[in-house]
């Protein structure tokens, strides 16, 4: 039996506007990604593979846009989707990534518990105390030593490695179909 197509890109192209012109980033890309596979792409620094995943998930920067092509993931046409709001239902619950940097994606000021916490009530509709629960639980099973004691600790308290963790742990909180990558 064939795999199901979940995700596919036909000839997406990406620009940026850079001062009066604008700047094509990527020309031209497509692929498909089929259920229960494992898709890399692969290419030197700078050649676009971070901004073709942020097309996945409606991230791209504020000055660049799809100017061609078309993604579907499942039903939806996500080239489509302009609004933040649009993107709801999709970015993290069904989608989600996990980026190189962790500290660009961890709030400073929150704890990391809250911050994985955060992300199960949203996507799973969870009780605080089950959030909690998950949370520590998922802490566990990405290498997160004394995962109880360390719920309430900061961003800062840990190394890069368990950032990286804490980060790994919140895009599998939301249970997604695809989980993106970047840089792993």
């Amino acid at each position: 039996m064939a795999k199901k197509t979940i995700l596919s890109a036909e000839n997406i192209s990406v620009g940026f506007k850079v001062r009066s012109s604008e700047l094509r980033a990527i020309r031209n890309v497509s692929l498909e990604l089929k259920e229960q596979e494992t898709l890399a792409i692969v290419g030197e620094s700078g050649s676009g593979k971070s901004v073709l995943t942020k097309t996945f998930t409606g991230m791209l920067e504020s000055n660049g846009a799809i100017t061609g092509g078309t993604i579907r993931y499942q039903d939806k046409i996500l080239s489509d989707l302009k609004k933040d709001s649009e993107w709801d239902g999709i970015r993290g619950k069904e989608i989600a990534t996990i980026f190189q940097d962790p500290m660009t994606s961890l709030n400073p000021i929150k704890t990391i518990g809250s911050q994985i916490s955060e992300v199960i009530i949203k996507h799973q509709k969870k009780s605080p105390k089950e959030a909690k629960q998950m949370a520590i639980d998922l802490m566990n099973r990405t290498g997160i030593p004394y995962a109880e004691k360390r719920y309430d600790d900061y961003p800062f308290q840990y190394s890069g490695g368990m950032r990286q963790r804490i980060v790994i742990a919140i895009a599998l909180a939301c249970r997604p179909k695809i989980l993106i990558c970047d840089e792993p």
